[in-house]
């Protein structure tokens, strides 16, 4: 049995394995986030002028889209992986935008100032040390700043998780979770975000709950696309790891199965929850 569920992670897995994993599936991980990240660009409520830092940026969709609604502002695109970063530079210089700048490095270590909002779509859970880590990032801004980002929700409330996993579980002996550790899932106590965010120094904290389906394996997967996408580039792979090759192929053979019944629009849409998070700086 494993020593942690596999969605269980922290930063430095970004720098490498995890990074690399992102890029090589990344139109599928942005098809799949997009409607709750469309959410949280629109939650954030981005001014003309504002310098805006976009924390685990990724590829930078989130960025780009920052880009557009900030007028003569700027944004900076921030991420753990230099794989990720390349990938966003070659899209800036596509793109032939020049409010926009990409930097790698740890958002809990790097010196940054003078932004008016700090912004991350799913790339502030993974922190070792969430405490200092936000103690850090309220640093970034200016007096009288901001944040305005999304997290998932309550494991509990992840039909698209839960469903696989006891898939998984029936092949291989999963870990319990273990509370806030460092993930996804690390925020989706509200009241432990809360006591974060107000430890670090923030102030009037809004938490709002979004639900939405997940495009699984992004949008047009098919049943046997997202499954594969699941035991590929999600936590299913890892999760079977030391399961043997016939016990793989039963858990693939019964998550296509599954995903059938999820099948809207051409797409496999399976429930998430998710929190958009606002404070003040």
């Amino acid at each position: 049995m494993a020593d942690k569920l596999p969605q269980e992670m922290e930063s430095e897995s970004w720098a490498g394995e995890m990074g690399d994993k992102w890029n090589h599936y990344l139109d599928q991980f942005e098809g799949m986030i997009a409607p709750v990240g469309a959410a949280a660009i629109e939650h954030a409520d981005f001014q003309d002028g504002e310098r805006v830092i976009d924390i685990g940026c990724g590829g930078g969709v989130t960025t780009f889209d920052i880009a557009g609604r900030i007028g003569d502002g700027h944004v900076t695109g921030l991420d753990l992986s230099q794989t990720l970063v390349d990938t966003a530079n070659r899209r800036l210089a596509e793109s032939g935008l020049g409010n926009i700048d990409f930097i790698c490095g740890d958002a809990a270590k790097t010196e940054l100032s003078g932004y008016d909002v700090l912004f991350s779509r799913f790339g502030v859970m993974f922190f070792e040390d969430p405490h200092g880590a936000f103690r850090h990032l309220r640093s970034f801004l200016k007096p009288g700043g901001r944040t305005a980002f999304v997290c998932w929700g309550p494991p509990t409330e992840q039909p698209w998780v839960g469903q696989l996993m006891a898939i998984a579980a029936k092949y291989v002996q999963l870990p319990p979770p273990v509370p806030n550790a460092p993930g996804p899932f690390a925020f989706g106590n509200p009241d432990y975000l809360r006591e974060i965010l107000e430890g670090a120094g923030f102030h009037d904290v809004e938490l709002t709950k979004w639900t939405g389906n997940q495009h699984l394996g992004g949008t047009g997967a098919t049943p046997e696309a997202a499954a594969r996408f699941t035991m590929e580039a999600l936590f299913m792979g890892d999760a079977l790891a030391e399961a043997s090759a016939e016990d793989k192929a039963s858990a693939l053979a019964e998550t296509i199965t599954l995903l059938e019944g999820f099948v809207k629009d051409g797409s496999v849409q399976m429930q998430g929850c998710a929190w958009l998070v606002r404070a003040g700086a």
